[in-house]
């Protein structure tokens, strides 16, 4: 029902689209840590997060754990490049939280894109709009200090700050921990 309003608000899905969807899908779920993606392997599929939340992390030069973007409820899980590209994924993707997501094999992908009028664009529309959301987050840090970065991430991801460890926000938004910790602490006494 999620993915059907989500593409609805784009393009009206008929119900032999819908049945054609429900056929061809199927629910999975995750536990915290669990990999719905491994660093190096090929993308054959993509998930709509039902609920939960993944984040998308690599290793820099230094061997640092980077998490570069977070995934959750009424979003698409996955890598868009190594899943279209068919290369290996430059970065793992983890469930955070409990999830359940509806996989689209790309069997499944191709059928729809035959067979569903507008599949292939309203899914570019949708992605186009996650990266635009993301760069233009990413932009507003910018010379941003520490507790501005903070209270921009939580402004623009209130659902996922509630419910990803601190350490991962940090990552994301490039500062400690414990710089982190001192800014919460700091707007917690206001």
């Amino acid at each position: 029902m999620q993915l059907q309003n989500l593409f609805n608000s784009y393009h009206k899905l008929s119900k032999n689209d819908i049945e054609l969807i429900t056929q061809n899908t199927s629910l999975r779920k995750y536990k915290p840590s669990e990999m719905f993606l491994k660093t190096g392997i090929r993308s054959n599929e993509i998930g709509f997060v039902t609920s939960g939340i993944f984040r998308y992390y690599f290793y820099d030069n230094e061997a640092n754990e980077i998490t570069s973007f977070f995934m959750a409820e009424n979003e698409f899980v996955g890598n868009v490049s190594s899943f279209f590209e068919h290369i290996p994924s430059s970065g793992t993707i983890e469930a955070i939280t409990e999830c359940e997501i509806i996989v689209v094999p790309r069997k499944s992908w191709e059928l729809f894109c035959v067979e569903i009028p507008h599949w292939e664009n309203t899914f570019q529309k949708i992605i186009n709009e996650v990266l635009i959301k993301k760069t233009n987050f990413q932009r507003s840090l910018i010379n941003s200090d520490t507790k501005a970065s903070y209270l921009k991430f939580l402004n623009t991801y209130p659902n996922i700050s509630k419910r990803t460890p601190l350490i991962y926000i940090a990552s994301f938004l490039g500062i400690t921990p414990f710089s982190l910790s001192r800014v919460r602490k700091a707007i917690s006494t206001i």
